[in-house]
């Protein structure tokens, strides 16, 4: 029994050592894996040494950042932070010095126009740019309710990078003390802007068709699209047919219709679109209703005290920043798509989206 121990003891023993003549091999012929395994040893030292993240990463140490310290930020962080590629002297002088030094430019990020990533990401001491810009994509994707309020893409990240980016008191980010709206967006198709369906009114379309003596077989089933491709359920397409049923009703369908559900659009707009929805084509009237409830929403955030725009994109690392006001000096880098009336999760909010 005690040679078949001590044979036994002899061949864990030379695995043992195989395994370590093994990994020092390859540390010698590989630099990333030295790199690697160099920072997967020092993290579990820190960890024994109560150096680790969660040590690190408290209110007091950190001063003045403390985003990370709200309700269900702080595991993902980590979680993002350990997933990160990069040295130990990244991941160790990010933690060091975290609170006290800003990893985005933040008047580059706001300089109005367009801008890759790399023109606000930056690095400092001995992190480098490569590590916070791998470290902003792990963070990108993580939405979360904070305050009341629900972060969208890349929000959360800007905010866990700079002591001069904080969560909003009524919105989405305070950046060097100017409120900005944040539209994330992970790869295409935008997201629609509204805060909620309160945003607009409900138009009384049956009192038009009471009023004109509509047929009942020629009143429309449900609300309009705006689509320009739609067939049939374009509001320019019913008011037209509205008017070969009764003279004057089509207008009073588009009054009814966009100045009851715009409730804080643009007035002239509305106007414009009322007056000559019978002598524009399909795509210039469809564009004109994607423009009133854009204004619909930038009236919504200028009430509130927001004045500038923040698009954000990981696909292709984009972002553009522009005024509220200024939207259609931006429309060469996004979009507005097209809004459905009758769309119960949205209301007829309008989608945009970078190109």
């Amino acid at each position: 029994m005690l040679l078949y121990e001590f044979f036994n003891q002899r061949l864990l023993e030379n695995e043992q050592s195989q395994r370590i003549d093994f990994i020092v091999d390859q540390i010698k012929s590989n630099p990333e894996v030295a790199k690697k395994v160099y920072r997967l040893v020092k993290s579990e030292v820190d960890l024994v040494g109560n150096k680790s993240p969660e040590d690190l990463l408290k209110p007091e140490l950190t001063k003045p950042e403390s985003d990370y310290a709200f309700r269900g930020v702080l595991g993902p962080f980590i979680q993002a932070l350990n997933n990160t590629p990069g040295d130990y002297d990244d991941l160790a002088s990010f933690l060091s010095t975290y609170g006290s030094v800003s990893y985005v430019d933040t008047k580059a990020l706001m300089k109005p126009g367009y801008s890759g990533w790399s023109a606000w990401i930056q690095g400092a001491g001995n992190v480098s740019e490569d590590f916070i810009n791998a470290l902003y994509k792990n963070l990108f994707s993580l939405q979360l309710n904070i305050s009341g309020s629900n972060r969208g893409p890349g929000e959360v990240g800007l905010a866990l990078l700079s002591p001069n980016i904080k969560f909003a008191s009524v919105g989405d980010l305070d950046i060097d003390g100017v409120e900005v709206e944040v539209k994330g967006e992970m790869s295409s198709g935008g997201g629609r802007l509204k805060n909620n369906l309160s945003d607009f009114g409900k138009p009384n379309l049956d009192a038009v068709y009471t009023k004109f003596d509509i047929p009942k077989d020629q009143i429309p089933p449900r609300l309009p699209s705006g689509n320009a491709g739609a067939r049939d359920r374009h509001f320019q397409d019913i008011a037209l047919q509205l008017d070969q049923i009764a003279v004057g009703a089509g207008q009073a369908y588009m009054d009814e219709l966009f100045n009851s559900t715009f409730i804080n659009g643009d007035q002239a707009m509305i106007n414009k679109i009322v007056s000559d929805y019978d002598r524009m084509d399909k795509a210039s009237i469809s564009l004109l209703a994607m423009k009133i409830a854009y204004s619909s929403y930038a009236n919504i955030l200028k009430a509130k005290g927001f004045s500038m725009f923040l698009f954000l994109k990981l696909g292709g690392e984009k972002s553009l920043a522009f005024d509220v006001d200024d939207y259609e000096g931006a429309l060469q880098y996004f979009k507005l798509g097209s809004l459905d009336f009758a769309d119960s999760q949205n209301g007829p909010a309008v989608q945009a989206s970078m190109i």
